[in-house]
């Protein structure tokens, strides 16, 4: 197959290009994907299938695999953009992964949806088309990973998913869409560009054990505990702490998070809050300014998803110390 000046459509799974039959979800064949779209463009695009597993079965070393995929179409095979359909779960996650290791000018734009190909209110031909267009439009070049959702384009950094039922279900915050669509399926209109983006290589493997723990109101510390045991705690690459608030945890939690720190793991500190960060106000036990002061690292504005995955991209190009901090901060 020919892709030089193509959009490739990589399905990466993703209820966008199933259909339901009974209880089984069954993906659709290239001639139900191509009439889909408008003739127009329908030239323009391949379709390739990579993988037909449900986002939650992804491994970052899967992110890893999809990215070194998207580089082959457009590097090797000079394809002029990528798009990405996969769950909508953890539609975000996976842009915002690849957001932050592409450093190739193509655009590469992830889009899903909620229901089926051919449910009653199936989005498959108008989210494909969208994309597809953005893609060709030239506008979305050099600006990274995007999203393509409700009719619009994200930088993955902006977005928060809110809902797991409701089509608009994604929220851009703090900052507004990229760029609209002048008609439902209609031309791409670019609003402004991206934050600046700090584009870290990718280095192969990425490390896969970095749990989240979460703080909550009379929360317990069993979980701390158990990472503590020496066969979980030397298989750790780094944890993320989503505190309370400005990122305050439990008192008794801090010993434990001394001796986790003894352990030489990177830990990082993020607030739980969706539009939270972290912030060192007050200095008592368990507070932010304490656990910063103790050596956690600061993820700042980054969600504790978004932290993460960052750390993981980090510690595999292995970032250190201040290296490490510095390249944490950055949303």
């Amino acid at each position: 197959m020919d892709n030089r000046d193509k959009i490739v459509v990589l399905m990466a799974g993703g209820r966008i290009v199933q259909r339901q039959e009974g209880n089984e979800e069954i993906e659709l064949t290239d001639e139900e994907l191509y009439s889909l779209l408008p003739e127009d463009i329908r030239g323009y695009v391949n379709f390739y299938k990579w993988s037909s597993q449900p986002v939650s079965n992804y491994t970052l070393s899967m992110c890893g695999d999809l990215v070194s995929m998207i580089t082959k179409f457009i590097h090797d095979e000079g394809a002029r953009g990528v798009v990405v359909t996969c769950g909508i779960q953890a539609l975000s996650e996976l842009a915002y992964f690849t957001d932050l290791v592409w450093d190739l000018n193509p655009p590469v734009i992830f889009t899903g949806s909620i229901f089926n190909a051919y449910a009653p209110n199936s989005e498959t031909s108008l989210r494909l088309t969208q994309s597809i267009r953005a893609a060709l439009s030239g506008a979305c070049t050099g600006k990274g990973a995007l999203i393509c959702v409700q009719d619009s384009i994200y930088a993955p950094a902006d977005v928060l998913r809110i809902s797991n039922f409701n089509r608009a279900g994604l929220l851009a915050w703090p900052e507004s869409p990229l760029g609209v669509f002048s008609q439902p399926s209609g031309a791409y209109i670019s609003l402004r560009f991206p934050r600046h983006r700090y584009v870290q290589k990718m280095v192969l493997p990425l490390p896969r054990n970095i749990p989240v723990v979460m703080a909550s109101l009379g929360d317990n510390d069993v979980i701390l505990r158990a990472l503590l045991e020496k066969k979980i705690s030397d298989e750790l690459d780094g944890l993320i702490i989503s505190g309370l608030g400005d990122g305050d945890v439990p008192s008794s939690w801090v010993p434990l998070i001394r001796k986790l720190l003894r352990t030489e793991i990177p830990i990082v500190l993020t607030s739980r809050y969706p539009d939270g960060f972290v912030q060192a106000t007050e200095n008592y036990e368990g507070s932010a300014a304490q656990l910063l002061d103790m050596g956690l690292i600061n993820a700042g504005m980054l969600s504790p998803y978004q932290a993460r995955i960052k750390l993981a991209v980090g510690l595999a190009a292995n970032l250190k110390d201040q290296a490490l901090n510095e390249y944490m901060k950055v949303k």
